[in-house]
């Protein structure tokens, strides 16, 4: 599979970047927030690097508020916050960060997760900004100009993400845009609420892990990756 060639370029970035896990040597689960994290995840700073597939490592903000998580391995610092994983169905909500600027994304979700082993889930739907052409009124989102450099910035959602984009025939097709998934919202009224639709998030789908770690943890073992094979280690 192509993304478990990535994992040594991804363990080097992440070297350089994560401590050591604080000299523990333990893969016993942490969290982070309401977080659980455990294998195929690992918590940066907290535990070693064997813990998870690098790809899937997390950072941990502790700051002001709640504590929330991010993956680490991403071209700029805290871009997706992971607000859910559900290991029974191996699936991960994941969310676009804001930096409280300008709400609209400056980079497509899919080009950026390019290098994960996540598939975006067809169950989402696909939420298309688009800008730097005439948009119509009916599809002007309020308040964007202030805060996204003067541009007039217009929104649609346009059916599941696995179905391709629809453009409307209304909007030109010389426009500029960025393609966000979001779990809900299909009736127009959902445009005014797309700073709480990028928020709640979107469904990302992980691949199979190696090795059987429920059976590992069910025997007390802890489940380590090394040199890309599964080890379950007894305590």
């Amino acid at each position: 599979m192509l993304w478990l060639l990535l994992l040594p370029l991804a363990s080097l970035l992440r070297s350089a970047t994560a401590t050591s896990g604080g000299g523990t040597t333990s893969c016993t689960q942490e969290s982070c927030g309401n977080l659980i994290i455990r294998f195929p995840f690992s918590l940066a700073g907290a535990q070693p690097l064997y813990c998870g597939y690098p790809q899937f490592d997390l950072t941990c903000d502790t700051g002001p508020g709640r504590a929330q998580a991010y993956l680490s391995n991403t071209f700029r610092e805290r871009l997706f916050r992971a607000d859910n994983i559900s290991y029974a169905s191996n699936t991960m909500v994941a969310a676009i960060a804001g930096n409280g600027g300008c709400p609209v994304p400056d980079f497509n979700v899919s080009g950026s997760l390019a290098l994960f082993p996540f598939t975006i889930s067809a169950a989402n739907k696909r939420f298309v900004f688009f800008y730097d052409c005439h948009v119509p009124p009916e599809h002007r989102l309020p308040l964007l100009p202030r805060l996204c450099g003067n541009r007039t910035v217009g929104a649609y959602i346009s059916g599941r993400w696995g179905e391709g984009d629809t453009l409307p025939r209304d909007i030109p097709a010389n426009c500029s845009s960025v393609s966000v998934p979001v779990r809900g919202g299909m009736e127009p009224a959902s445009l005014l609420y797309y700073e709480r639709l990028i928020d709640d998030g979107f469904l990302l789908e992980l691949p199979a892990p190696l090795g059987d770690c429920d059976g590992c943890r069910r025997v007390r073992g802890e489940c380590r990756l090394d040199l890309l094979s599964f080890q379950c280690v007894c305590c």
